[in-house]
């Protein structure tokens, strides 16, 4: 037994939801792994004369990704084929679900999308899915309930994006049970009592960002604050869970209610207590009640979240164009 299922029965609230998961008693995949010199011209293929320079970053960059594919391996609960990480020997939550964006492209030659499935295969009984999943043995990086164990909660916006591509209504319901408790889990044990959201640099996915008071840790504390992106994110995917319900016959669900109260909910103290209206932006919230002011690009997930008042967007956005703020040579800064 994986050492992430064991003691479960003693230690964990189970969630009915969990039950759901197909990708729990899903097997391995045993397809072989594509090559790139055989599917490369699967690949969508670029024009740009004169720039062969370009051409040449754009394929190795593919050749790279292939370079990275792994085998599903039942033992360790990994059940799909997967790009991996290649950082440390542990498949990202947060890198994944980026990944897979430029994946897509490459449907044709590779189904990069199913790298997510390997995270819904390790979901907890309660919900909780690590955010660093170990390639080389059945084991995680972190317990769930060190505040660095999980986040950010972007699989159902990848998710989301690729069904704005694909229409393959299938995935949707497969992953919307995994989502759904996931998504309830983070609500249970990483809130605040007024329904705010935490996280730590770690798990926030922006590791060092300087913004703490200067006596919290800046990677693996959560500084008693209420953290911006954590909040938004949370609306964004309540917000594409209340529509994965609507497509899939599921908007009659128990919990749907509870998704579009906590998205009003969220979204009113996000505009009310979050927003500095002299700077126009979106900042953290200290323990000791003040705006942290740091310019923080977690704070534009409020644009994929759409919850920005229509007279504020201007001025918000405003900051991406200032050169002294956003606009670097190398577009976009994280602070």
């Amino acid at each position: 037994m994986p050492s992430f299922q064991m003691n479960q029965d003693m230690t964990y609230e189970e969630s009915a939801i969990v039950k759901n998961n197909a990708f729990l008693s899903m097997p391995a995949e045993d397809a072989p792994l594509p090559k790139y010199e055989e599917i490369s011209h699967l690949l969508p293929v670029p024009v740009w004369k004169g720039r062969d320079d370009v051409l040449a970053c754009y394929n190795y960059a593919w050749r790279t990704a292939f370079a990275n594919l792994r085998p599903a391996n039942g033992e360790f609960h990994f059940v799909s084929n997967f790009i991996d990480t290649a950082f440390n020997g542990y498949l990202f939550m947060w890198d994944s679900s980026f990944i897979v964006m430029f994946g897509k492209y490459g449907a044709r030659a590779f189904n990069f999308q199913k790298t997510l499935d390997n995270f819904y295969s390790h979901q907890h009984k309660d919900g909780f899915i690590c955010r660093e999943l170990c390639e080389r043995r059945a084991s995680e990086h972190f317990s769930r309930h060190d505040p660095s164990s999980t986040g950010p909660n972007i699989l159902g916006w990848s998710e989301w994006e690729y069904y704005s591509q694909t229409g393959d209504v299938e995935r949707l319901k497969k992953i919307f049970d995994p989502l759904l408790a996931y998504h309830l889990w983070l609500k249970e044990f990483r809130t605040w009592r007024d329904g705010t959201y935490w996280s730590t640099g770690w798990g926030c996915g922006m590791d060092n960002q300087p913004r703490f008071a200067s006596n919290y840790n800046v990677a693996f504390s959560h500084g008693h604050m209420v953290w911006v992106d954590a909040c938004i994110q949370q609306v964004l995917s309540a917000k594409i869970l209340v529509k994965i319900a609507e497509i899939i016959g599921r908007e009659k669900d128990e919990n749907i209610a509870l998704l579009k109260e906590e998205i009003e909910s969220l979204t009113d103290v996000i505009n009310n207590k979050l927003w500095h209206e002299d700077d126009a932006f979106y900042y953290d919230l200290w323990k000791n009640g003040e705006l942290n002011c740091v310019k923080s690009i977690g704070s534009y997930w409020a644009l994929l979240a759409d919850i920005i008042p229509p007279e504020r967007l201007e001025r918000f956005v405003a900051h991406l164009d200032n050169e002294n703020e956003f606009k670097r040579p190398c577009r976009v800064p994280s602070l």
